[in-house]
């Protein structure tokens, strides 16, 4: 029975310190135009983890009704999907820009807009799965 609570206990620590990658821009908030064009900001912040990065994806979705979908099931429209490889950018930390183009046919009121990140983590390494989230509104 011990065994089992240091377990739940170890993936719980675990999942603290691999938060792995965040999302500098686009924030919650902000207004974007169908057809323009968007400089994405992804963020690697310090971490005790060790992650081999696999890649990204860059996506956005309408929220009906003023319901935002689950990432984990449904990204909506992918505006890249590839690599990631940070760079350094003192004082800045570690990051990658990306720019992506918001679809025209988005409908105007909320969307989300989701960074969707695949790593190996640890040292006997294991699939880990992200989502970082800003809720922008179409205008």
């Amino acid at each position: 029975m011990l065994f089992k609570y240091i377990a739940v206990f170890a993936v719980g620590i675990s999942a603290t310190l691999a938060q792995t990658i965040e999302l500098g821009f686009p924030q919650n908030g902000d207004n974007f135009c169908p057809g323009q064009e968007v400089v994405v900001q992804a963020i690697q912040p310090e971490s005790l983890a060790s992650c081999i990065q696999v890649g990204i994806a860059l996506a956005i979705d309408d929220c009906v009704n003023g319901s935002c979908p689950d990432p984990a099931e449904a990204l909506g429209s992918v505006l890249y999907a590839g690599s990631w490889t940070p760079e350094n950018h003192p004082p800045g930390g570690f990051y990658q820009n990306f720019t992506v183009t918001i679809p025209s046919y988005l409908a105007e009121g909320p969307a989300i807009f989701t960074l969707t990140h695949l790593c190996l983590l640890g040292a006997a390494p294991y699939p880990f799965l992200e989502y970082r989230n800003a809720t922008v509104n179409i205008v």
